[in-house]
């Protein structure tokens, strides 16, 4: 299976390879841009015009920069190049919830936070006021092994709950079909009402077959 993956890996790279130029040049002709466009150009102006970019600094005297772990490397010299003069920089994030590597994150920014900006302070937010211990233990437990990640300690005052349940399906209609006859069978059974539930997903994309 990796060989398969690496295989289709390699031929979308040399396929975008091909197309990226020629998509570049319809966006010139078109005088349009895209969204990676837009941080790319500013990024690029901010470098290049060293008048612009201490304007715009010394204009946008405090930033805030919310889930910097998902940033890329284009936001993170948008970001440093605003931060030259006026450093009143404050970023919040958590490199364990780093999810989009796949879109261009790096999650190299928030850990090299405190190297690239000198005097930083660093508040961990370890204290969490919206699960129980068992969740919690759980979480760190997954979380412990993530290679590139900063330690923190997570804690609640909650009371204990219920163990945290593991389940495996064969596919996301297994899944569905689950989760809907389970919700049924507690609302038949005098248990709880239909408006009890709610149901969370990764991705809008992934409703489709909870929906049906």
């Amino acid at each position: 299976a990796r060989g398969f993956e690496e295989r289709v890996g390699h031929h979308l790279q040399a396929v975008v390879a091909r197309v990226y130029p020629q998509y570049q040049k319809r966006l010139l002709a078109a005088n349009a841009v895209d969204f990676d466009d837009l941080l790319l150009h500013v990024a690029n102006l901010l470098a290049e015009n060293e008048e612009l970019r201490s304007h715009l600094d010394q204009r946008f005297r405090f930033i805030l920069v919310d889930e910097y772990q998902d940033t890329n490397r284009a936001q993170y010299q948008i970001v440093a190049s605003l931060s030259r003069i006026e450093k009143n920089l404050c970023a919040t994030g958590d490199p364990d919830q780093s999810i989009y590597g796949w879109r261009g994150a790096r999650i190299e920014n928030i850990l090299r936070f405190e190297r690239d900006f000198a005097n930083v302070e660093v508040i961990r937010l370890e204290d969490n006021f919206r699960s129980t211990p068992e969740i919690l233990a759980t979480a760190d437990q997954l979380i412990s092994h993530n290679r590139h990640r900063k330690p923190k300690v997570l804690r609640t005052p909650n009371a204990s709950g219920e163990p945290v349940e593991l389940r495996l399906y064969d596919d996301g209609r297994a899944e569905a079909d689950s989760i809907a006859q389970e919700i049924r069978s507690l609302v038949q059974s005098g248990q709880r009402r239909w408006s009890d539930f709610a149901i969370f997903y990764r991705v809008n994309a992934l409703s489709r077959v909870v929906e049906t």
